[in-house]
């Protein structure tokens, strides 16, 4: 159990110095990884989803194929990296953060990476076999603002925990 120390610092029990600096360097890299996120996140939102209302029925197969291969080529990266971070965070509690702050970002976490597989996958799923429907890529664009909510908010706890 992390208590705070005479200087301020995190004790973790007898024989536990300050806080080191990878305490801090995993907060860094946790608050790093999750604005990556957020950043992927935004550009989705205002940029990719939008453009599939200008793409041809023609085209639309070929370019919805096309964006879930490379996305996924950066969601390789960064998913993994988060989740393993969130653990960590949670578990560890670097600096005395917060179980509070560590569980929700956590929480925000899995609620994106579930609403992901339960509502976004199958929407692209559809996307790539139906071809272009206008109602389906607005549905898309609308609902992922709840997506783009969870890690903006999941943003702003990691900065907090800095």
């Amino acid at each position: 159990m992390n208590r705070t120390g005479p200087t301020g610092g995190v004790d973790r029990g007898p024989g536990s110095l300050a806080p080191t600096m990878s305490d801090s360097l995993l907060l860094v890299v946790n608050a790093g990884v999750t604005l990556a996120m957020v950043g992927v996140m935004w550009t989705v939102q205002l940029v990719v989803y939008p453009q599939f209302r200008s793409v041809s029925a023609a085209d639309f197969g070929d370019y919805v194929t096309a964006h879930s291969t490379r996305i996924v080529s950066v969601l390789a990266v960064f998913a993994p990296a988060e989740l393993v971070l969130a653990l960590l965070v949670f578990v560890v509690r670097p600096d005395g953060t917060s179980a509070l702050l560590a569980f929700l970002a956590g929480l925000l976490l899995a609620a994106a990476w579930i609403g992901t597989g339960l509502w976004y996958a199958p929407i692209h799923g559809r996307l790539q076999a139906d071809g272009r429907d206008p109602a389906l890529i607005e549905r898309l664009i609308a609902t992922n603002w709840i997506r783009t909510a969870l890690w903006s908010a999941r943003g702003v706890l990691a900065l907090i925990m800095l």
